[in-house]
C-alpha cells in the first residue's frame, strides 16, 4: 500500500519536472527560429514619383553624350553653311559622327531614289522643296517639335518635308541704270516693253530657282484648273523682255557690273551685295505676291538611323542653328521665334501660296513649254 502510494508520487514529481522543463524551452528561441512576426501595416506601400525632364538632357532623356554612332547627311548646300552646321550638331552630340555626301539637289534625289531597297543616307539637308516634294515617296513623316513655329506653307502637310530655310524670290534693281520712279515693283511691271532685252533671267531648263521663279508667276496670276493659263500670258508678254543667263548667278552678277540693270534673283544672292541707300543696287520683294519656296529637311524612308535622324533634324531647326546660319550665311530662319539679322520678316511681304505638288508632278511639262513659249 505504501509502495503504491510512493509511485503515485514519483509519477507527480516527475510530471512536474517535465512540465518546468517545456515551459524554459518556451521561454527563448532557439538558434535559426524565427522571432514572431509583427502585424502586418494596412497602409498602402508609397510610390516614387515619376521622373521630369529639365530640358537638360537627364532625368527620363538622354544626354547628349549618350547619343552614338554615325549619321550620313546627303546635302547640296554650299561648302561653308554645310560644314558650319555639322560641326555644330558634332560639337552638341559628341558621340555622332556625320559623314556628309555633297552633290547637287537633283543627283542626290536621283540617288536616294536608287538606293530605295537599301536606303544608305538618312537624311536630305537642303535643296529646294519643290525638287523634294518630287521624290516625297522616298521621304518618311517626321513632326519635329518646333512646327507650331513654322508657317504652315513651308512644310508637307504630311511632314515629309520640312523647310528649314525660305528662299524669297526678289528683283535686284541697279539704281545707276534705272530711276527711282521706274523701279519695278510687281511682277507685271517687268512685262513694261521698255525693259526689252534689260533683265536678266536665268533658264528654267536648267536652273532650278528660274524654275521656282517661273512658277511663282504662273501661280500668281493662274488657276491649277486651266494649268495657269492667266500666268503663262503673263510670262509670254515678259519673253521679250528677258535676256536669259547661262547660270543662276548671271541674273545677280551682271545687274551688279551694269551690263543689265534688273535681275530675278534669289534674296540670298541679292544680300550679298550692298543694297543699302549707299550702294548701287536696290532690292525688291514684288508687291503682288512672291514665293518664298525653302530648302527642305527630309528623313530617307527606312533610313539606317532613325533616331540620329530625328536628333538631325530637330538641331537644323533649333534656334541656335538657324540663328548661326543667318548670322555667318545670310540664310534665312525659318522660325517665327528667330528675327532674321539684316532680312524683312516673312510677314513684311506678300507671299504667295506656292502649289508644291504641282510644280514636282508636271516639272517637264512647264518646261517643255517654257521652251516653246520661248521660242514663240
Amino acid at each position: 500500500m505504501i509502495m503504491k502510494r510512493m509511485k503515485k508520487w514519483l509519477a507527480l514529481v516527475l510530471a512536474c519536472v517535465m512540465a518546468l522543463s517545456l515551459m524554459a524551452c518556451s521561454s527563448g528561441s532557439p538558434s535559426g527560429s524565427t522571432a514572431p512576426s509583427q502585424e502586418p501595416s494596412t497602409a498602402p506601400a508609397e510610390s516614387a514619383a515619376p521622373a521630369e525632364s529639365d530640358g537638360s538632357g537627364t532625368s527620363g532623356e538622354k544626354a547628349p553624350e549618350d547619343y552614338t554612332g554615325t549619321l550620313t547627311v546627303y546635302s547640296p548646300h554650299d561648302s561653308d553653311p554645310l560644314n558650319a552646321g555639322v560641326a555644330m550638331f558634332e560639337k552638341a552630340y559628341p558621340n555622332v559622327k556625320v559623314e556628309v555626301v555633297a552633290d547637287g539637289t537633283g543627283n542626290l534625289l536621283n540617288r536616294i531614289k536608287a538606293e530605295a531597297e537599301a536606303p544608305m543616307a538618312d537624311v536630305l539637308w537642303g535643296g529646294g522643296a519643290d525638287s523634294l516634294a518630287a521624290y516625297k515617296d522616298y521621304f518618311q513623316p517626321y513632326k519635329p517639335s518646333c512646327i507650331d513655329l513654322l508657317d504652315s506653307s513651308l512644310y508637307d502637310p504630311d511632314y515629309l518635308w520640312i523647310g528649314e530655310s525660305p528662299l524669297p524670290m526678289v528683283f535686284l534693281v541697279n539704281t545707276d541704270l534705272v530711276d527711282e520712279a521706274d523701279i519695278p515693283q510687281t511682277w507685271k511691271d517687268l512685262a513694261d516693253p521698255k525693259w526689252a532685252g534689260k533683265i536678266a533671267f536665268a533658264d528654267p531648263a536648267s536652273s532650278g530657282s528660274a524654275f521656282t521663279q517661273l512658277c511663282t508667276m504662273l501661280m500668281i496670276y493662274g488657276e491649277e484648273s486651266d494649268d495657269y493659263a492667266a500666268g503663262w500670258e503673263l510670262v509670254q508678254s515678259m519673253i521679250p523682255n528677258l535676256a536669259i543667263q547661262q547660270g543662276s548667278s548671271g541674273a545677280h552678277k551682271n545687274v551688279d557690273s551694269g551690263e543689265y540693270p534688273i535681275g530675278i534673283t534669289l534674296e540670298k544672292a541679292a544680300v550679298q551685295y550692298d543694297t543699302s541707300d549707299a550702294g548701287h543696287l536696290k532690292m525688291v520683294y514684288p508687291t503682288d505676291g512672291t514665293s518664298a519656296v525653302p530648302d527642305g529637311v527630309a528623313i530617307v524612308k527606312d533610313c539606317p538611323n532613325q533616331e540620329l535622324a530625328e536628333l538631325f533634324v530637330e538641331y537644323v531647326l533649333s534656334a541656335e542653328c538657324q540663328t548661326a546660319q543667318n548670322k555667318d550665311y545670310g540664310r534665312r530662319p525659318i522660325r517665327s521665334d528667330v528675327t532674321p539679322e539684316g532680312l524683312m520678316g516673312l510677314n513684311e511681304f506678300e507671299i504667295m501660296t506656292y502649289n508644291f505638288d504641282y510644280a514636282a508632278a508636271n516639272k517637264a511639262d512647264i518646261v517643255e513649254k517654257w521652251k516653246d513659249v520661248q521660242v514663240g
